[in-house]
């Protein structure tokens, strides 16, 4: 394609990205943009990018030489990162060369569909966790070390109050949080031995894994722990067995040694699920949730219908017209209706219509291939989230919602 674009001149067109409908999520969370925008600052022809094109022997050397000094040089709009938006709507507009533009298909649609995915998971999960903590556990069982660290930033963003991965803390500034495992336990001769030597390391942070055995014996040895030396413990962890029943039972057991102020998490795969059965539906005692796999890789909805569209072409409105996959032309401007501080109605229009009291949330990224963003430190886009999910109107966030939210339509 790019080089029919190229060879027929490289005319401008206008590309748009949005999420087609799905029953499982009737709102999604805005993430992606930053790294989007990383990726196209950067985006070049290496060395070693043209000599492998030459070497396939499908393109023309002009083409090839035309790509060494590609850069982007257009224009693009988008909503802001973290963001609460609904299906059908744009929520990033590329206007440039069209060779520009379908160059920065693949890498747009990567990013945001993927961390979108995730940030929304992970506003679920927080809601249904109520007054419960939840810590990002997705690591291992994210597709990628990458994907790990993507991970541990969209369920920040979205409300988690840490993640176990230490580089992503690293990296973002995310508070750390972890806990021991089955096979530092296993290391000992017994139990109450690695709890003991835990003990000597870490005096102030003593969080012990209490079922790699048995949990009410590890429970019991707990309590032995505190007796024996005087200590506190900060938490403890189950993670398998019946949770509902083992939480009601560790709780009395911790209260009744005196130990009320321990906590329990609970991990294991966890999600919004799972979580809403003990919390809301059990009231069970758990104060926090390690959630990690089905958060990841978005278990209940790995893929969601993310494409990227041409809508204009030189000034003219183009759109696909199959069944089932038709989708509105022209580049566009959402404007958000607010009732009593909640969410009530969106507009999509033309960029170019202005309309009353709403606020347009598109706004300028790139203008004529210069950089018009800055990026916002990671806990202001936290505020936002919890901020934007405080104003979606609560039935649409029930996990099981089939609720569609007023997406008026005025081109």
């Amino acid at each position: 394609m790019g080089q029919v674009y190229w060879k027929k001149g490289n005319k401008k067109g206008i590309f748009s990205l949005f999420f087609r409908s799905n029953k499982k999520r009737p709102y999604y969370v805005l993430s992606g943009i930053d790294d989007a925008i990383d990726k196209i600052i950067k985006f070049r022809f290496t060395n070693d990018d043209i000599l492998y094109l030459k070497s396939l022997s499908v393109f023309d050397n002009d083409f090839i030489e035309h790509l060494k000094s590609f850069h982007f040089t257009g224009s693009i709009r988008a909503m802001k990162e973290g963001t609460v938006f609904f299906p059908n709507e744009p929520v990033i507009e590329i206007n440039a060369s069209i060779l520009e533009g379908q160059l920065l298909e693949t890498l747009l649609i990567n990013e945001i569909h993927f961390q979108t995915s995730l940030a929304t998971k992970a506003s679920r999960i927080v809601n249904s966790s109520k007054n419960a903590d939840v810590i990002d556990f997705s690591a291992r069982r994210t597709y990628g070390t990458e994907a790990s660290l993507k991970a541990a930033r969209n369920s920040y963003i979205s409300g988690f109050i840490s993640t176990s991965n230490v580089e992503a803390g690293r990296i973002y500034d995310i508070p750390l949080a972890g806990t021991m495992g089955h096979s530092y336990i296993l290391s000992f001769e017994n139990e109450f031995d690695s709890y003991q030597e835990y003990l000597s390391e870490f005096p102030d942070n003593l969080v012990l894994l209490v079922d790699t055995y048995d949990t009410i014996e590890g429970i019991k040895n707990v309590i032995k722990l505190t007796k024996d030396y005087d200590c506190k413990v900060k938490a403890i962890r189950l993670d398998s067995g019946d949770m509902e029943l083992l939480s009601f039972k560790a709780r009395e057991m911790l209260n009744n040694a005196g130990l009320n102020e321990t906590k329990i998490i609970a991990s294991g795969l966890m999600d919004e699920y799972s979580i809403n059965k003990l919390i809301n539906k059990n009231n069970c005692p758990i104060d926090i949730f390690g959630v990690g796999s089905n958060y990841g890789v978005s278990a209940d909805l790995p893929v969601m219908e993310c494409v990227y569209k041409l809508v204009e072409m030189e000034g003219r409105p183009v759109s696909k017209r199959s069944l089932g996959k038709q989708y509105l032309p022209y580049s566009k401007q959402v404007y958000r209706y607010y009732e009593n501080n909640y969410f009530d109605h969106d507009i999509v229009t033309k960029q170019d219509n202005i309309l009353d009291k709403g606020i347009p949330l598109i706004d300028q990224i790139f203008d004529q291939g210069n950089l018009m963003y800055s990026k916002l430190p990671i806990n202001e886009i936290r505020t936002y989230v919890s901020k934007q999910f405080g104003s979606l109107p609560d039935e649409y966030k029930d996990i099981d919602s089939v609720e569609k939210f007023n997406v008026e339509v005025e081109i």
